[in-house]
């Protein structure tokens, strides 16, 4: 572990050192502008500064991109024209102002395309394919992307290449369908990112690869690529971003203290850049954590900060959420007028991101056609009426008092037609809407009854599953056969669990085995039954004293059976797990644990032995509790994989130890809604250990229901107790 957090420092310090001396150079290039004249150069010099600063402090790039401009349109100087509207686009979007950042790019664009300059196109058409994928216009997003990417192939542009395939997954991981597709193009990225050593494309496609994973709920490896994107992010807007995201997790994960630090770092760190999108962004994060919460007077405000900077700025997708969030929280409050509105809102804009914008851009169209054929009918018109004009006047009176006449007939024959008409619609509507109400009534009890036979079916498949578990779990005639006193707490959180413990006596040693998979519920059920047959398949009936080498055994298996090489696209499926081999006959104990410890704890009257002293925990009056440490690494892939500690000690009569998984400590409860946490949990067991085994697990069962009181259980939770 010292070397991966030298390994972390070193790569720290390399990106602290890159961005301090680009603000060495900026520094050194503002001191010779006072020296420079009033030429080409002094253009280049002032948009060389703007371009180092549009991602460290935005608005200097805007400043120094403005004095570029003018100074270039008073010489003509285009391409120096071209490249300050760039970098003044680039400030205005990393602050969020997008309208702005067209505004600037546009003539940009039109410039580079007069000058031919290929790479600056594909480079200027990627970043309006981004502002349109900020404001909801993906498929305007998507056709610019795939410009600028036939341009950048066509030059071999490996960094324009990588930061378009990155961008082409933004995309596509907007909608549920498509998010196996994202991650594609995050992966080819990525890949091509690391071969060139790009290491701003490495941080921010750790974040997008972290929120596919975090949109399909698989919060463990969603957490992974954020941390991991805080090794390669240089800009304060980017950890902003990747802050923003663990904080969503830990909201997930219960831990609301932990989740609104990270927000608040995040929303620091935002404004302090004026980065209205992030800002935006971090408020919904924050206001989404107090409604968790209950704290819904709180959310509602966050939400409505939210509002205000996303309609200013015309962020649908984020105006979308801060919609949903408060059309909630005030039906929560029984505000339902409120609750109505907001709602209605969501929809609108909802139908604004998928449906307005493509049908906005085929009526204008429409419009603009059927604008020029009006236009031309009215000039044929106005011909046709100066003719008309010389006419006799007697004519034209026949004809107005003809037309008079035609125009009261008509007048009549058309109120009496729509009356008609009317009455006959109102029949017919009234009789449709009837028929409909009676097929939606129909449709909806269908639906019901589909639903309920889906549930019963699935609900009957999983408590099946249940049986086949427990089946392979060991019975409490086996536990009692092999053991003298012991207990077993077991709670899953759903019908199976991802938890399961084993034992087996191979000659004179028993062998317990206590494991926490991957996920709850059917998926860490699959991983857990998975465990338990490789285990089985593994310890025959030769005697093992080095856990640590069966640990490294099952990790090969693992990796093997769910194809894990090392890449950033596999799944960090794996297991938690403890072994430990007890030699009944010596009573030494032989342990080695994968992220998992195993607690010992013995009477004060009984120490006379020195070697447990590195092991010393804590302490009662009466009892000392002693904690053998797992290795910090699952069974499975890891970044950085180290072989297995044994440790063995020798145990004495009436010494009491503890297998169990993360579920008991890591429960939300009492009071402040808090962990329960590690050092209460070995406070308790030191305060039961005069009480029989089968007593404690009563102890330990009882004293977790009341911890979490009306709470939801978070995950699930095996404790496996024994005395020597």
């Amino acid at each position: 572990m010292k070397y991966l957090k030298l390994y972390l420092l070193f790569l720290f310090l390399l990106s602290s050192a890159s961005v301090g001396a680009q603000n060495l150079r900026a520094d050194s290039l503002v001191a010779i502008l006072g020296k420079l004249k009033e030429d080409s150069i002094r253009v280049n010099t002032l948009n060389e500064i703007a371009s180092i600063y549009y991602r460290t402090d935005p608005g200097q790039a805007i400043i120094y991109g403005t004095y570029a401009k003018n100074l270039a349109e008073e010489l003509k100087f285009q391409s120096g024209l071209a490249l300050a509207y760039k970098n003044i686009g680039l400030g205005h979007y990393m602050q969020g102002n997008f309208v702005e950042a067209l505004k600037n790019w546009e003539p940009s664009l039109e410039i580079y395309r007069s000058l031919g300059d290929e790479q600056l196109i594909s480079n200027l058409v990627g970043n309006v394919g981004s502002v349109y994928y900020t404001v909801g216009k993906n498929a305007e997003a998507i056709e610019s992307y795939l410009e600028a990417l036939k341009i950048a192939e066509k030059l071999g542009d490996s960094i324009r290449i990588a930061t378009l395939l990155l961008n082409i997954g933004s995309v596509y991981s907007e909608q549920p369908a498509t998010l196996d597709t994202a991650r594609s193009y995050y992966y080819k990225a990525l890949s091509m990112g690391e071969s060139i050593q790009y290491m701003d494309l490495l941080g921010v496609g750790s974040i997008n690869l972290g929120e596919v994973y975090f949109k399909q709920e698989l919060y463990d490896s969603a957490l992974f690529y954020f941390e991991k994107s805080l090794l390669f992010v240089s800009s304060n807007i980017d950890l902003s971003a990747a802050l923003n995201y663990i904080g969503r997790i830990y909201t997930q994960k219960v831990d609301y203290p932990a989740a609104i630090k990270y927000h608040e770092d995040a929303l620091e760190l935002a404004e302090s850049e004026n980065a209205q999108l992030e800002t935006v962004r971090v408020l919904l994060g924050l206001a989404y954590c107090y409604r968790k919460q209950g704290l819904v007077p709180k959310a509602i405000d966050y939400y409505n900060q939210a509002q205000a900077i996303a309609e200013e700025i015309e962020l649908n997708y984020e105006l979308s959420d801060a919609y949903e969030g408060l059309a909630f929280s005030y039906g929560v409050l029984g505000n339902y007028q409120n609750a109505y509105k907001f709602l209605s809102l969501q929809n609108l804009t909802d139908n604004t991101i998928y449906k307005i914008e493509t049908e906005k851009k085929t009526n204008n169209q429409m419009f603009s056609y059927q604008l020029e054929k009006k236009e031309e009918s009215i000039h044929i018109l106005e011909q046709k009426a100066e003719i008309e004009h010389l006419k006799s006047r007697r004519q034209k009176g026949i004809s107005i008092a003809a037309g008079s006449i035609g125009v009261l007939l008509l007048i009549l024959v058309v109120g009496f037609y729509q009356r008609m008409k009317f009455i006959r619609n109102t029949k017919d509507k009234m009789k449709v809407q009837r028929d409909q109400i009676e097929s939606q009534r129909d449709q909806i009890q269908m639906q019901h009854d589909m639903v309920f036979s889906q549930k019963k079916l699935m609900t009957d498949s999983i408590s099946y599953a249940e049986r086949i578990q427990s089946a392979i779990l060991p019975s409490d005639s086996r536990l009692k056969e092999l053991l003298n006193e012991h207990f077993v707490f077991f709670k899953p959180k759903d019908i199976v669990s991802g938890d399961f413990y084993w034992i087996k006596e191979v000659q004179d040693h028993l062998i317990i085995v206590g494991a926490d998979c991957t996920g709850h519920g059917v998926p860490g059920a699959f991983m857990s039954m998975l465990g338990i047959t490789m285990l089985n398949d593994l310890i025959g009936d030769k005697c093992f004293d080095a856990p640590g080498a069966v640990l490294e055994q099952l990790r090969i298996k693992i990796k093997e059976m769910l194809v894990q090489e090392g890449n950033v696209e596999d799944q960090k499926d794996g297991m938690d797990m403890v072994i430990a081999i007890l030699d009944t006959k010596t009573r030494m104990l032989h342990f080695a644990g994968a992220n998992n410890p195993l607690y010992v704890i013995r009477s004060k009257a009984l120490l006379n032995e020195n070697h447990m002293d590195p092991y010393f925990a804590t302490e009662n009056d009466d009892y000392q509790l002693f904690e053998l440490k797992g290795d910090k690494q699952p069974i499975g892939v890891h970044w950085e994989e180290t072989r297995f500690t044994n440790h063995t000690i020798t145990l004495q009569e009436e010494d009491t130890f503890y297998i169990f998984s993360d579920g008991f400590v890591d429960q939300f409860g009492g009071e402040k809604r808090k962990k329960f946490k590690s050092v209460n949990f070995k406070k308790l067991l030191l305060s039961i250990q005069k009480e029989p085994m089968v007593k404690q697990g009563e102890l330990l069962e009882q004293t977790y229901e009341t911890w979490r009181g009306s709470h939801e259980q978070i995950d699930d939770v095996s404790v496996f107790g024994v005395r020597v």
